[in-house]
């Protein structure tokens, strides 16, 4: 019997072809419209990018006349256009990864301008992971990701690692928890699960590292997580008064002397003794009580909860110390207004400023031991939070009548 050595990529090329030649045609047939279609030109009559199997990524520049917009003949993983669509003259980025597959491939990019396709197209060309029979090129990757972004509820993923020899996968960080992968090391392609855990916090990344036969590889694979949706998130940076320095009290203002812009936020306070109003405003920062008198700062309600959840709560203190040296007492309660229950009620406030170190009371804000945190449990929407610094009352209790703090970066956010 004969043999039939047509291949059905063969048929499926021809097709493609055929597809490409009736867009082209078509569009040469507008070119008298293209004044008024307007127009996408690229620089240097660019018209062609013809990459490897290792990949490539290359940026044009180009003038348009328009809201432009640049799609594929057909969606394609392995190409990435960065942007896709913008206004006027610019650049975009192609981004072709690495071919493991034994076939060429090739795909066509066309471009809108103000809602009409223009008559330019641009044809994008990867040559195959072989040769002429040859072996393969070696590669290591996870699929064919460049990237992984990762929402803050966390992700359990199957992939597989693609690889030509005895491969390894190492976290850039060591110490980083939050990501897991098993196996971690294997030959050939492999079927492999990553784990991201819940981020209750601030964005974060971290690289996968391949080995491959011992070699490492230059095509790492960041992961990306976003930051947790904070219930309450203030870093008090829209008050503006006074000094940074904590010893020097001018210009510093009630919080019953606050714009009314300043007020609507909901941070409130209670009088203290003889109703002495003792809760003032910084640089970026708030500041709790005064001479005899302490103070409270109470948050507004955390309307973000859903239902009853049990809440992290993170702050920054740092503890009032004069020019010379004289120290305030260092006591901070807090509880809440409504609903919940804190897992701490009184903090120590002991992370003393050095002002030699730090004349302008910069450093000490991120400086180990000046972010704290607490547990409530049990918090709903009606839930408010509630700093006190010592007592309302500090009359008659010399030498330590002073129980001055100061606040900043209220975090809240759903505990894990």
């Amino acid at each position: 019997m004969k043999t039939n050595n047509y291949k059905p990529v063969a048929l499926s090329n021809v097709i493609y072809a055929f597809c490409l030649l009736f867009v082209t045609l078509f569009l040469s047939c507008d070119k008298d419209n293209d004044e008024k279609d307007g127009y996408f030109e690229l620089t240097d009559s660019a018209s062609e990018l013809e990459a490897s199997a290792q990949g490539a990524s290359e940026t044009y520049t180009f003038r348009s006349s328009g809201n432009w917009k640049i799609e594929a003949l057909r969606k394609e993983k392995w190409v990435k256009i960065s942007p896709e669509e913008g206004s006027g003259d610019g650049t975009f980025t192609l981004t072709v990864a690495r071919n493991i597959t034994p076939e060429d491939r090739s795909v066509v990019l066309t471009f809108m301008v103000d809602g009409r396709l223009q008559s330019n197209v641009f044809k994008i060309e990867q040559k195959s992971s072989t040769s002429n029979g040859e072996e393969k090129d070696p590669y290591l990757m996870l699929d064919d990701l460049t990237s992984l972004e990762i929402p803050e509820t966390g992700a359990t993923s199957r992939h597989t690692i693609r690889s030509t020899g005895v491969w390894k996968v190492e976290l850039s960080d060591q110490e980083v928890d939050w990501v897991t992968m098993e196996p971690m090391e294997g030959t050939g392609d492999t079927p492999v699960v990553l784990t991201v855990g819940k981020n209750s916090g601030a964005a974060r990344s971290v690289n996968l590292n391949f080995y491959l036969d011992d070699v490492l590889q230059a095509n790492s694979l960041p992961i990306n997580q976003v930051e947790a949706s904070a219930i309450l998130n203030e870093d008090f940076n829209w008050l503006t008064y006074g000094s940074p320095i904590f010893y020097t009290t001018g210009g510093e203002t009630r919080i019953d002397n606050w714009t009314i812009e300043e007020k609507a936020r909901g941070w409130t306070t209670s009088p203290s003794a003889d109703k002495i109003t003792s809760t003032y405003a910084r640089q970026g920062f708030v500041k709790l009580g005064k001479t005899n008198y302490g103070s409270d700062f109470i948050s507004p309600k955390l309307s973000a909860v859903q239902g009853t959840q049990n809440l992290l709560v993170k702050f920054r203190a740092v503890p009032y110390m004069t020019e010379g040296g004289a120290k305030d007492d260092t006591r901070l309660y807090v509880n809440v207004i409504g609903p919940g229950t804190v897992s701490v009620s009184e903090f120590t406030i002991d992370n003393w400023p050095d002002y030699n170190a730090d004349p302008t009371c910069t450093l000490i804000w991120t400086a180990a031991g000046t972010e704290r945190s607490f547990v409530i449990t049990g918090a709903t929407a009606e839930t408010q939070i509630r700093f006190l610094g010592g007592a309302l009352d500090l009359r008659g209790l010399e030498p330590l009548n002073k129980n001055r703090i100061f606040l900043d970066d209220i975090v809240v956010t759903v505990q894990e």
